[in-house]
């Protein structure tokens, strides 16, 4: 097991920066060598991990609204087009997006992200307590041995007595409802004549694919990883990581199938989902490697929501990446760059948040750096040539030293109130050219609290504030496409 992790997440590390997640990922996450002692090793697999986690999280988040949601549109203006899928067999309605991209390396990496339960029929799946037989080797047995087709008894029993000369007294058993979902999804995927994704990954011998999906999404994930292995699909090149998932067999099936699965299981703290089938029913086991988010209890009763998930996978990655800095393995964006001489410099100013307010709000004050951090990130991807100057400094005297061609002022603001946990993320930016004309002052807002996902709306804030820009700098279009 610990080999296919590493094999699998070398074959994650190497992400090219035209599909970068976000602007201080550009750089992929980082590759092996024969040379790396124990700790270098560690310290790469944790970064991985870490960068992978937030990469999922996102396209997980992107799955509930697939075509003009926040996170897709983020993910688009980083080189990802996901196309939403959503497939319907009676009762049943399963929705993923799909995704094709390029690594560094000229290998493709697919990605199928499933989304969680957003309606009346997904809770119904989810509550359903029955299970059926696992087993097959294609989707054909695999139906009958469960009973979706007739037929099937036989092989039901030689499963059973499998089990039993593995010393189970059981046979190894999933939940019913996250079966049928697994099973109307791979039936579009395998069998369809008009969609060929896996076919495609499947005939691509160096391509890697990555499941991912966020409570019922991540049980559909599991049981698609678990499937595919039975159907042929090599172990090594699939990696599956979920976020507050259900457990989705019974004990048998876990230790019979979870060690060939490379799979990576975030949970946090305060939800209680993942543990539910195992404390109510007891016929429940999970599996693979467990991260573990911790978050406030202030927050909800409920705290099974992805957008939690979100904003600690981004703190979580922050600050692995910062450990890996410490390390020498990787280093932070730096504050000037001169990669294209045939563009204009940009001398980007930035003013510090002036938090209102409740005075001394240290949860926000932490979450404010952290947004500062992935705006900026993001500006400096934007923009070939810059330099990074920070108040108290004069900007104009510090645009003149640089030899600048535009002077862009970005000031962070965040706003409280006494009543709850709602706040304002405010980006205010104002771009002014060597002879003193400003181009363009506008300001961008968006009221967050940690149950609607802070990160989502630094996310929102910059790609309004990327518009604006493209609209007046017509030369950073070349930058981004």
């Amino acid at each position: 097991m610990k080999k296919i992790i590493l094999t699998v997440l070398a074959f994650l590390t190497v992400l090219s920066a035209g599909v970068a997640v976000s602007a201080e990922i550009p750089r992929g996450s980082l590759g092996y060598s024969a040379e790396d002692t124990k700790a270098v090793l560690q310290q790469k697999n944790e970064y991985n991990r870490a960068y992978w986690t937030l990469f999922s999280l996102i396209a997980s988040s992107a799955a509930y609204v697939p075509d003009d949601g926040v996170e897709a549109v983020y993910l688009k203006s980083h080189g990802w087009n996901f196309a939403p899928n959503r497939i319907t067999d009676g009762k049943t309605t399963v929705h993923f997006i799909t995704a094709k991209g390029i690594m560094a390396d000229s290998k493709p990496l697919y990605v199928i992200a499933f989304r969680g339960s957003a309606d009346k029929k997904d809770w119904a799946a989810d509550f359903v307590t029955g299970q059926v037989v696992y087993g097959g080797h294609t989707l054909e047995e695999s139906e009958k041995i469960s009973g979706f087709r007739l037929g099937g008894s036989k092989e039901r029993d030689e499963i059973r007595a499998a089990a039993k000369r593995t010393g189970f007294t059981r046979p190894p058993r999933v939940h019913k409802g996250f079966n049928s979902y697994a099973d109307l999804t791979l039936r579009m995927l395998l069998t369809s004549g008009s969609y060929e994704f896996l076919e495609q990954y499947r005939k691509e011998k160096d391509a890697r694919l990555l499941l991912t999906g966020h409570s019922l999404g991540g049980a559909v994930a599991t049981l698609v990883g678990q499937r595919l292995i039975d159907f042929g699909f090599a172990p090594d090149r699939l990696q599956v990581i979920t976020f507050g998932a259900p457990a989705v067999g019974n004990t048998p099936f876990a230790r019979m199938y979870g060690d060939r699965l490379d799979l990576i299981r975030v949970t946090n703290s305060e939800d209680p989902v993942p543990l539910t089938l195992q404390a109510v029913l007891r016929n429940y086991k999970q599996f693979g490697k467990e991260v573990r988010f911790r978050i406030p209890r202030t927050f909800n009763n409920m705290n099974h929501f992805l957008h939690l998930y979100l904003d600690a996978g981004l703190k979580n990655y922050y600050a692995v990446f910062d450990d890996t800095v410490k390390q020498g393995l990787v280093q932070k964006e730096p504050d000037e760059r001169h990669k294209a001489a045939d563009k204009p410099g940009v001398l980007l100013y930035v003013e510090g948040n002036e938090l209102g307010g409740k005075a001394g709000n240290t949860e926000v004050k932490t979450t404010m750096a952290l947004l500062e951090r992935f705006i900026l990130n993001e500006y400096k991807a934007l923009f070939p040539n810059y330099v990074v100057v920070r108040s108290p400094q004069d900007p104009y005297e510090a645009m003149r030293t640089k030899g600048a061609d535009y002077l862009m002022q970005v000031k962070f603001d965040a706003v409280t109130n006494q009543y709850n946990n709602n706040w304002f993320l405010t980006v205010e930016q104002t771009v002014t050219d060597k002879n003193g004309n400003v181009l363009l002052a506008d300001t961008a807002s968006r009221r967050t609290s940690p149950l609607a996902g802070n990160i989502l709306a630094a996310m929102e804030v910059i790609g309004v504030q990327k518009t604006e820009l493209l609209r007046q700098m017509y030369w950073l279009k070349d930058e981004v496409q």
